[in-house]
């Protein structure tokens, strides 16, 4: 099996790198430590990153982006994530729905959407799901119609009405486009009673609320929004009703993979910072590297960055090719990436010691946001419940299969 990326890949990558060092790195823990997060939204970061092709990485060529497939995005994903995981995020929402705008839309939603989305250098997008009573249970593991998501969405001639609250939205309070999941039947289960709707920020009854201040992902907002009495045309809706589970199955398959990409990036980057550390660090006479405890560390941490990048690998190269197991791969990467992040953050602040909960360092702050995505594209439990109930339909042999 040849493991080469591609020089497509490999220029998408050095661009990525490229921006991370020169944009990123030399302002992220000042950004990182402003008091609000309307001040902490890096809209130069996201104009400087559309003039590179980043934003519209995921966009079909035939409307003006790169067309990058999901392991070039993965690629992408983990070296933004070296540089601050939260415009990691940013960044991502938008591929995500890149996938939405070319599967999922029909023609005439392509031809109405996509352009000026791609024409705004600060243009994001959100997709809205949890509400105040439902998260990731919404994730086709819990399906009855007693499931506490309530935006509805009333037929009324030509139009829906859509009605509710969203709150905890990755860029849900600065995003210039949603794709909002609102239930047209409330009898039914979210599966067969769910549909997802394309709903500009400026349509008449959408109302953004607040920003969440949070301790991770900082430069990322998660915010609250509102409809009320929002009007939209029938040819806004995206995703009928019956077909909710197709938007990930079928129009999502390499979601997972692309985030685990970005949760990845910050385990990289405490494993960096610390390697250089324990080089530079002298106790005893002698570099701490040189001391077998800091040593094992350091082996255990590249270990696991490497295998965790190779199930990324993996779980983007099945989706790509459109495998019935993708998902399940994909759910997979995404949980051991974000532990494997977080762990390695833990033995970074082993080498560091004390000067790792110090400001001059930013190994707090990898810390912070790789803790955060134990719970963010899903919480891991339900990745792994959804992972499992997958496995048990089918022989283990067929899905680690090729």
């Amino acid at each position: 099996m040849d493991f080469h990326l591609t020089e497509e890949q490999l220029r998408w990558r050095d661009i990525a790198r490229d921006f991370v060092e020169q944009v990123i790195r030399p302002d992220v823990l000042r950004r990182d430590r402003l008091p609000t997060a309307e001040e902490r939204i890096p809209w130069d970061w996201i104009r400087a990153a559309d003039a590179l092709g980043l934003r519209t990485l995921g966009i079909s060529e035939e409307f003006g982006g790169a067309g990058a497939d999901i392991m070039t995005m993965s690629v992408v994903g983990e070296e933004l994530g070296v540089g601050d995981l939260g415009f990691a995020v940013i960044m991502d929402q938008c591929w995500k729905t890149a996938h939405l705008f070319k599967d999922a839309m029909t023609p005439e939603q392509q031809q109405r959407f996509i352009p000026p989305f791609v024409a705004d250098p600060e243009a994001t997008t959100a997709i809205g799901i949890t509400e105040e009573g439902v998260g990731s249970d919404h994730q086709g593991y819990h399906d009855t119609p007693d499931i506490a998501l309530h935006m509805s969405a009333v037929r009324d001639g030509d139009e829906y009405v859509l009605n509710g609250t969203k709150r905890y939205i990755s860029n849900g309070s600065m995003a210039k486009l949603y794709f909002i999941v609102a239930r047209t039947d409330m009898s039914k289960s979210l599966s067969e009673g769910g549909a997802v709707f394309v709903i500009p920020h400026d349509t008449p009854g959408f109302r953004v609320g607040f920003f969440h201040e949070k301790s991770s992902q900082r430069l990322a907002t998660n915010g609250t929004f509102h409809l009320e009495d929002c009007r939209v045309p029938i040819g806004n809706l995206m995703v009928g009703e019956g077909m909710l589970t197709e938007l990930r199955s079928k129009y999502l398959p390499g979601s997972k993979a692309e985030a685990a990409a970005t949760v990845l990036g910050v385990g990289r980057a405490a494993y960096e910072y610390a390697l250089e550390y324990a080089k530079n660090r002298v106790q005893g006479g002698q570099p701490i590297i040189q001391h077998q405890a800091v040593a094992l560390m350091l082996g255990r941490m590249a270990m696991l960055l490497d295998a965790s990048r190779l199930q990324i690998w993996k779980a983007a190269w099945l989706a790509d090719r459109h495998h019935d197991d993708a998902r399940v791969h994909g759910l997979l990467a995404k949980v051991n990436a974000s532990e494997v992040a977080f762990e390695v953050c833990k033995l970074a602040a082993e080498v560091l010691g004390g000067a790792s909960i110090m400001y001059e360092h930013p190994v707090e702050k990898y810390m912070r946001d790789a803790a955060s995505f134990l719970h963010s594209d899903g919480t891991n439990q339900i990745c792994l419940l959804r992972a499992v109930r997958a496995i048990n339909a089918k022989d283990s042999a067929e899905l680690y299969g090729f």
